[in-house]
């Protein structure tokens, strides 16, 4: 009787679940190179539009001012270098919001920055699961610059602390644990996604370990 009751026929189908941490055992955290190159990445492609803006509006205010404050010094005619720089100044601003049009783009869709899509790594939960795009913004990347606003000690936390901490074991930095992330090689996680990353599919796994 007891075993008919364990092998009941009529019994209802149980599916076989396996534990969250069989799903994430085969990502393999990215190494701290690619993680610092992605950063430099992700820092020196906007640094570099923001220092174009910026010199292409400081020439023209520059001989506005030599105009107003120096005797003999006639405005220059439409269309010379002047007038140009402001045209490369609108196109400096275009390209640096597109940059960040894209990369919140890449951030929904693949949980990477431009930085991190060029080094093949991505951000995912601690379960191997997606990181939504909310949850990217307002618990990795908000609460740390709001740290950094803080006089005195605000860049302590944003260049020392949140950086330095990738050394730990987990290679989580102080962002990763506001958020409950991790950074793994793009190619063991196509599936923590949007809709899937075919770019990654089938990529051999590298990593840069120092």
């Amino acid at each position: 009787m007891s075993g008919a009751i364990e092998q009941n026929r009529f019994a209802p189908p149980r599916a076989q679940v396996g534990d969250s941490a069989d799903s994430q055992a085969w990502m393999v955290d990215a190494g701290r190179g690619e993680r610092f190159l992605a950063a430099l990445i992700d820092g020196l492609v906007p640094t570099i539009a923001i220092i174009g803006i910026l010199v292409a509006v400081a020439l023209p205010a520059y001989e506005n001012y030599r105009q107003q404050h120096v005797p003999g010094i006639e405005p220059p005619p439409l269309g010379s270098g002047q007038h140009m720089t402001t045209g490369w100044a609108w196109l400096g601003l275009l390209a640096l919001v597109g940059y960040l049009v894209y990369s919140a783009a890449l951030v929904y869709l693949y949980g990477q920055t431009f930085g991190k899509r060029a080094m093949g790594i991505r951000v995912v939960r601690m379960d191997g699961t997606r990181v939504d795009f909310s949850r990217f913004v307002f618990l990795r990347w908000l609460p740390v610059a709001v740290l950094g606003c803080i006089p005195f000690v605000g860049w302590i936390v944003t260049l020392l602390v949140d950086p330095l901490l990738i050394l730990r074991e987990s290679r989580q930095c102080l962002h990763d644990d506001f958020a409950n992330t991790r950074v793994v090689t793009a190619a063991s996680s196509t599936e923590a996604t949007l809709r899937g990353d075919l770019k990654y599919a089938a990529a051999n796994l590298r990593t840069i370990s120092f």
